[in-house]
């Protein structure tokens, strides 16, 4: 067996450091920066000098900054639950029923994480032109969910491999029909991985920012992360504390997310890869 030597547990303790810092001090800056007054943005102290929550009260007291979160929580909830579902009834037909051009879909799945994102944007937002939606929430609805798709419709499918097809044999015995025994029996049992999909469906739609910019413009119906940039930035000048302070803000529904389900998401994530 590896034996820990000393010269090893040097090595990973200095190891985690470093990678601890590169991970941690730009969210301490961000909030030491979020908590700074407007005239010390740009001063050089770390957590030593005057600290203020002006910035961030500003944040949460802005109707319109509110108005964004709103917007993202809508697009976001509804894209994570559409996807969810879509990936849920996708992976099992892959895992549980045997037809033609089944291997040939799945392949189609896994090639279209191959292409860039701003690639398909072209062809997304031609579509969505073509199809009235552009401007719209569906047409963020519907972009999230075509991105969540590859990745949770295999993640299901490893999950409902591991489901035993005599359990869904003696079902069909006793009278159920697929729905039932997909609804009843499979996907109860597959809620931890179901999480897991839901959980990152959320997260990639509330981090995106080049769909949001591109195929929603009215400014009413922006999500929180176009919301910022288009709000804060600009070529004059930008205020950082205001920016720090909202991506505080914007950072509080998916830290709570995390908090509360990530044992599941764990789970989900892990129970999939492992046979038997």
């Amino acid at each position: 067996m590896f034996q820990k030597t000393k010269p090893f547990r040097a090595f990973f303790w200095v190891a985690l450091v470093v990678i601890g810092f590169f991970v941690f001090f730009p969210l301490l800056w961000m909030i030491n920066t979020a908590l700074k007054p407007t005239a010390e943005t740009f001063s050089s102290y770390f957590f030593t000098g005057p600290l203020t929550l002006d910035n961030i009260i500003h944040i949460v007291t802005d109707a319109k900054i509110m108005g964004y979160l709103k917007n993202s929580l809508i697009v976001s909830f509804g894209s994570s639950l559409m996807a969810t579902v879509v990936c849920a009834f996708a992976g099992y037909s892959f895992s549980k029923f045997r037809y033609r051009g089944r291997k040939f879909v799945m392949g189609l799945f896994m090639m279209s994480q191959a292409f860039p994102q701003a690639i398909l944007l072209l062809s997304i937002y031609t579509l969505m032109n073509k199809l009235g939606l552009l401007g719209s929430y569906w047409a963020l609805l519907i972009s999230y969910v075509v991105f969540t798709l590859p990745v949770g419709t295999w993640t299901l499918k490893s999950y409902f491999d591991n489901i035993p097809d005599s359990l869904i044999e003696s079902a069909k015995i006793d009278g159920a029909g697929h729905w039932r025994i997909m609804t009843k029996i499979v996907f109860p049992m597959a809620v931890p991985g179901m999480i897991s999909i839901a959980i990152y469906g959320f997260v990639w739609s509330w981090n995106d920012l080049l769909y949001s910019m591109t195929l929603v413009t009215d400014s009413a119906r922006r999500t929180l992360a176009s919301g910022l940039v288009m709000t804060f930035l600009g070529e004059a000048s930008t205020n950082w504390g205001y920016m720090m302070a909202a991506s505080i803000v914007s950072a509080i529904p998916v830290t709570i997310i995390f908090v509360f389900l990530q044992r599941y998401f764990i789970q989900g994530l892990t129970a999939g890869a492992v046979k038997g």
